[in-house]
């Protein structure tokens, strides 16, 4: 019988801690009967039952998900919305498959490809691919699926061919890996089989998956659709979650899971749930994240000190920002800025870029003009910098990128513990205000 998702070792591991904790149930309702009872452990164990009902769900869900639609061209992943997985699973089994489909495809909506692609280039062996990437998603909003469809494809491959020095379409490329969703043997090896299929004939008929060598070798000429866009973008991001499994040694001799002792068992249920419900309510905000409604002058002030702009949001961070840049303190806004990818260099030595950009001009006063949530990680704000040159003013129109992310270049939804506002390294045009 071909093992299944549910039998990964992470699934064994939290089986046996249900296992530990009803054990534990039980004993507690036998004490309970002596007198030594307590209300919040009763509490707790109360909400064991729909914990573990919660649990089961997570642990048959991406099985029920690949075997429904895997041949479709979706496969469940790690990073994949739960709740979209889950209700895709329901109109399947109640014969509303179309439905389904349609569901996912509206998943891929801007917000979950922007934050999608931003957890990629955490990703040393995908940076390269950004802009790239981000042209095709430029082209996916237009609606120009013809145009994105063959880039995210053309990265697929290389992706992955940065890895295993062969590419996602190559026969005899294996991307199984233990103890991962996207990786199991149900998961992207029968997608790249799918994908890879031979198409010999020229066609203009409209397709729903995305053939790699129909398209790209221009006998699939009915491929630009939106259908086949959101699984292609769906492809990337289950082998992002493939090689961040990989980068977490889980290639190679699988890991036997060996039970703890009950005590052990005992300690570590709790974080265990802990560290799983943070998951799935960072990927539900993804799904509820709405852009503030902001009015510059009524709901935030136009300019002023930072302690006047909510703390933790973007707009204090780059009220703080330019407000350095008033006292010339580079270093401090330094320490604002990010250029995405993890880098080596000093604060220092990012101080004196920022120095060279502005030292030649003194600005003398700036204002905000607009803020815009794009993205449950990103913020843009439009600015008004006043600065003085040659004893004359100057205002310059600037757009700042803020980025919701951790010192790895690693990107959360606004509000979570491990993020901080950063400004995206974009300050070239006002190296030449004169």
């Amino acid at each position: 019988m071909a093992k299944k998702i549910k039998d990964n070792y992470s699934f064994k591991e939290m089986d046996f801690k249900f296992k530990g904790y009803k054990i534990l149930s039980s004993m507690y309702k036998m004490a309970s009967k002596i007198g030594l009872k307590n209300d919040k452990m009763d509490e707790s164990f109360n909400k064991l039952v729909e914990l573990n009902r919660q649990y089961n769900q997570i642990k048959e869900t991406p099985d029920e998900f690949n075997s429904f639609f895997s041949e479709q061209g979706w496969i469940a992943y790690e990073t994949m919305n739960f709740d979209i997985m889950l209700k895709s699973v329901e109109l399947a089994k109640s014969g509303s498959k179309d439905e389904a489909e349609q569901i996912l495809v509206d998943y891929y909506s801007e917000d979950t490809l922007r934050f999608s692609i931003m957890r990629l280039k955490g990703i040393e062996q995908f940076r390269p691919r950004i802009n790239l990437t981000y042209n095709a998603l430029d082209d996916y909003l237009a609606q120009r699926y013809y145009a994105c469809i063959p880039i995210i494809l053309m990265m697929i491959d290389g992706f992955v061919n940065d890895f295993e020095q062969k590419g996602f379409f190559a026969s005899e490329v294996n991307l199984s890996i233990w103890d991962s969703i996207a990786a199991h043997d149900s998961g992207l090896n029968q997608l790249a089989c799918i994908f890879g299929k031979s198409r010999k004939k020229t066609t203009s008929e409209e397709i729903r998956l995305p053939y790699r060598n129909g398209i790209l070798h221009g006998r699939d000429l009915g491929y630009g659709n939106k259908m086949v866009a959101a699984k292609s973008w769906a492809a990337l991001f289950a082998i992002g979650d493939w090689a961040r499994a990989l980068k977490d040694g889980k290639k190679g001799i699988e890991k036997v899971f060996k039970p703890p002792t009950l005590k052990e068992n005992v300690i570590s249920l709790t974080e265990s749930l802990k560290q799983y419900s943070q998951i799935q309510e960072e990927k539900k905000t993804i799904t509820d994240w709405r852009p503030r409604k902001m009015i510059v002058g009524l709901d935030v002030p136009e300019m002023g000190e930072d302690k006047e702009y909510e703390l933790g949001s973007p707009e204090r961070t780059l009220v703080e920002f330019l407000t350095y840049l008033k006292k010339s303190n580079y270093g401090k806004m330094a320490q604002c800025t990010t250029k995405l990818c993890p880098s080596t260099d000093s604060v220092g030595k990012v101080a004196k870029e920022v120095r060279e950009i502005f030292q030649k001009k003194q600005m003398t006063n700036f204002k905000i003009i607009n803020i815009r949530d794009e993205a449950p990680a990103i913020s843009e704000i439009d600015t008004a910098l006043t600065f003085e040159l040659n004893s004359n003013e100057v205002i310059h129109n600037h757009t700042f990128r803020l980025i919701y992310q951790d010192d790895e270049c690693n990107s959360y939804v606004r509000g979570h513990d491990k993020g901080m506002w950063k400004i995206l390294w974009n300050f070239y045009p006002i190296e030449f205000v004169n």
